[in-house]
């Protein structure tokens, strides 16, 4: 196998026989905060121990996250078994087919989006001598229909200790640094546009009995789903709540289409009744059948004639209330099980909540990067970072601590890329810089002024003048140090 792997973050140094991750831990790119890695040789074989946080993956819910931890030398390789973290209706189709589906995997959780949550992950393979000095890396899938990966990314966040100690370099310097500039270049920082702070709370669901449409608490997951509603609402600031009925697809058409109804109006009175949204637009909507969501259902299972009973439901020769005789018709054995086993959770009321993130004062937010750092935006961080001076070590720490938790955001990837350069790390830089679209006029004076740290003093003043006339004041001044060292690298 060839090395295709590359470290994105430093393990610091590696003693003994453990080697275990830097405190704060390290983001994957889809959001997921892997910290407390372990790698212990112990009694010939290799013990792999962290904590994956998902606080901040946001999974749609009929889409898995797969996450397989490799060890791997470059040359050799050996798979762990992975964790499968599931939306909603992803967990409900993997319950079904557990058994027979998912034997191997060690881990298997259904995430509850907008709360934090933590994957505890231990294995164990046979000792091999060539793990010494291996990676840890991880390969993240997302999937969705029939469990097929739509995407992959893979990350190294930790290495196997040797069996002595192995100084890990940190303080990386480019090899053509000009010292006596490297405190002078002047960096921009880049603040974050405001945010959107709208957001949606969806998958909370209300089911009900067969022709019901009274509110059975205790009723399938309607006790759970009902403190996640009252939860969502405490914690969104909300503005609105749509309700969307349905009843399943087997009654009459036009009793369907009532009784639809009266389930959404149903839990509108409901939540009424127990404080929820008092002051809040409840907006109630309904259909008869969701066959969207039976298309999911087929598109995610190993049923027969799938793609045949999709075409009922797709046919626009056949009307709505003739789709589900039509497909009882043609495939009874199939129909069978629907009515079974998927039915029952089409008679439901669909809860949408929308509303807006709290807004926090400066103390509030610093106490939260310690205690619940998941909650903060973007904007919260940099709200913080901006009550101390530019190039303090407190200003540092908060914009380190927002690119760990934003690493796709370009202002955080831009204003770490600044950090490491005032502190001399200059390859660390470069990679915080990769991605950053080039058109960014605080990225150009970054990248101008990295250029100049390496000698390319031509490329430099290229990216100063851009930056310049993009509104960077801070490139003005850079274009006069560096016409100052050119000529007197002249002379």
């Amino acid at each position: 196998m060839k090395q295709i792997y590359k470290y994105l973050f430093a393990a610091g140094v590696v003693y003994g026989a453990v080697a275990s991750a830097a405190a704060q831990g390290v983001v994957t790119t889809n959001g997921v905060m892997v910290r407390d890695i372990t790698l212990a040789p112990h009694d010939g074989r290799m013990n792999v121990d962290m904590l994956f946080d998902v606080s901040d993956l946001r999974l749609r819910s009929n889409y898995s996250l797969q996450i397989t931890p490799i060890l791997s030398n470059g040359q050799e390789m050996v798979q762990l078994p992975p964790v499968v973290i599931d939306g909603r209706r992803r967990s409900i189709v993997h319950q079904r087919h557990e058994s027979e589906m998912y034997e191997s995997i060690k881990t298997y959780v259904r995430r509850y989006n907008n709360k934090d949550q933590v994957v505890e992950y231990d294995a164990d393979v046979p000792m091999e001598s060539w793990m010494e000095g291996s990676e840890l890396v991880l390969r993240e899938e997302w999937c969705s229909c029939h469990d097929l990966p739509i995407s992959e990314e893979l990350m190294a966040v930790a290495q196997v200790p040797k069996s002595t100690p192995v100084p890990v370099q940190t303080d990386l310097q480019p090899t053509t640094t000009p010292s006596a500039i490297m405190s002078l270049p002047r960096m921009a920082y880049a603040m974050p546009k405001s945010e959107d702070k709208s957001v949606s709370q969806g998958d909370l669901d209300i089911y009900f009995a067969v022709n019901k449409s009274d509110i059975v608490t205790s009723f399938m997951d309607n006790s759970a789903e009902i403190k996640d509603i009252a939860a969502a609402v405490e914690q969104s600031g909300v503005k609105q709540i749509h309700l969307m009925g349905y009843a399943s697809p087997e009654g009459p058409y036009e009793f369907n289409k009532a009784l639809a109804a009266r389930r959404a109006e149903a839990v509108k009175s409901f939540l009424r009744g127990h404080g929820v949204g008092d002051n809040v637009d409840i907006a109630v909507d309904s259909s008869p059948a969701n066959w969207d969501e039976v298309k999911r259902m087929l598109g995610e299972t190993f049923i027969e004639n799938w793609r045949g009973i999709v075409a009922i439901i797709d046919n626009p020769a056949i009307a709505p209330a003739d789709k589900n005789n039509a497909i009882r018709a043609k495939y009874p054995v199939e129909y069978d099980f629907m009515l079974r086993t998927w039915y029952p959770r089409l008679r439901v009321t669909e809860i949408a909540v929308e509303g807006s993130k709290p807004k926090y004062t400066v103390e509030q937010a610093k106490s939260m990067m310690q205690s619940a750092p998941s909650q903060l935006s973007l904007d919260d961080i940099y709200m913080v970072a901006l009550t101390y001076e530019k190039g303090s070590r407190e200003w540092d720490e908060v914009i380190l601590f927002a690119v760990e938790r934003f690493p796709l955001s370009p202002e955080a990837r831009v204003n770490a890329a600044n950090v490491a350069m005032a502190g001399g790390d200059y390859e660390r830089a470069a990679e915080y810089l990769q991605g950053v679209p080039s058109s960014m006029p605080e990225a150009i004076n970054s990248r101008g002024i990295l250029a100049m740290s390496q000698g390319n003093y031509s490329e430099a003043m290229t990216l100063f003048q851009q930056a310049e006339r993009d509104g960077v004041s801070e490139a003005t001044y850079n274009i006069g140090l560096l016409k100052e060292l050119m000529n007197a690298q002249a002379q």
